[in-house]
């Protein structure tokens, strides 16, 4: 199961992409609408209730698509 978590934490985030952000409690989805910084920074859009947008250190993110959680 390390293997698995590692190649988690290598893998390259595009737009598109929908993530939660490990620094925001309560499991806020977010969905990818840009980035910043050669990559380094990611520019999130919230999604469902409360839309707004943010922006996030890419290594703070962690992927909704890899664990099936949508």
């Amino acid at each position: 199961m390390k293997g698995k978590d590692a190649n988690q934490e290598n893998r390259k985030f595009a737009k598109g992409d929908l993530v939660m952000v490990k620094s925001i409690p309560g499991g806020e989805r977010f969905c990818i609408i840009g980035f910043k910084n050669n990559k380094e920074i990611a520019i999130l859009k919230a999604l469902f209730n409360d839309t707004y947008i943010i922006e996030k250190p890419v290594s703070e993110l962690k992927s909704l698509l890899i664990k099936g959680l949508l």
